[in-house]
């Protein structure tokens, strides 16, 4: 029998039950199978549950009576079934790559300082996509607020430690980040059972943010490595990146964020960005989406 990875896979799903097909495919087709994979369904209601029961008799299978959220149902599943030294986070939606899990699970045991680890990341077109991001300052939420930012040269742009980094390959050399987002995590039992599971109070959004700013905070690094890449089809909550819903959405959870965890006259600057720009931020985002 083959050895399998020392980690439990949490996916959540909420109607996605094509999608989430797909993404156990991929993980099932992985070079070395994890431990544990165990699927929390958010009380779907196109038949995921009983698709993964007929499909995939060997998850754990959580079935909520009612939608969860991302931040709650990962943490239902941790505290259900979780019994290995290493936790990854999947969405619905991602496909992983024939190696991915194998190259971040060696990296982080030849990396004991790493609390989240997170992967290349790329589109359903192969097109690179973000990976994480730095905390919010003062300066990069001006930056992801004001429209003329658009007309800043692109080599420029790469420069700033913005809150989501630009798309791009991987440095052969780990990235030191703040934090990485939550579609593709690697995440150390240690440093969670050290700092706690995701907060629950944030409706979409900054949940893996506030994690990682609680295990920076602990000493924990931070970091993403250039790996066989995860494909995440991204936003199907949503019809565009700018779906003015959406952004409205991010820019609660980031005042959610910010009041939560700074003081002081960053706190008061920072929310005072928002109020005063967020506003235009979304109209000109949408408009500029439409040209």
């Amino acid at each position: 029998m083959e050895n399998k990875l020392p980690v439990s896979v949490i996916i959540v799903s909420f109607n996605t039950k094509d999608l989430t097909r797909k993404a156990l495919q991929a993980l099932y087709n992985s070079s070395r199978l994890p431990e544990q994979v165990i699927v929390v369904d958010n009380n779907s209601q196109d038949g995921s549950a009983q698709m993964i029961k007929e499909e995939f008799p060997h998850v754990l299978l959580i079935e909520s009576k009612e939608n969860l959220g991302f931040a709650k149902g990962n943490n239902l599943g941790i505290k259900t079934y979780v019994n290995q030294p290493y936790v990854w986070l999947l969405n619905s939606d991602t496909e992983t790559g024939k190696h991915s899990l194998q190259q971040l699970l060696e990296y982080m045991e030849q990396h004991p300082e790493v609390g989240a680890l997170g992967p290349q990341m790329v589109y359903p077109t192969r097109e690179f996509q973000s990976v994480g991001g730095y905390f919010p300052s003062i300066a990069n939420v001006f930056y992801y607020l004001l429209p003329f930012v658009f007309f800043i040269p692109k080599s420029w742009r790469r420069q700033l430690k913005s809150i989501a980094v630009f798309p791009r390959p991987l440095p052969d050399k780990a990235l030191d980040l703040d934090y990485v987002t939550g579609a593709a995590s690697l995440l150390r039992r240690k440093a969670l059972d050290e700092v706690g599971l995701m907060p629950e109070d944030y409706f979409m959004y900054f949940e893996e943010t506030d994690m990682c700013y609680r295990m920076k905070k602990a000493g924990w690094k931070i970091q993403a490595i250039n790996c066989e890449p995860v494909m995440h089809v991204y936003g199907g909550s949503f019809k565009t990146k700018y779906d003015p819903r959406r952004l409205q959405l991010f820019q609660e959870s980031l005042i959610k964020f910010v009041k939560k965890n700074y003081t002081g006259w960053r706190r008061f600057a920072i929310m005072a960005e928002v109020f005063l720009f967020g506003s235009i931020s979304i109209f000109v985002k949408k408009f500029k989406e439409k040209l």
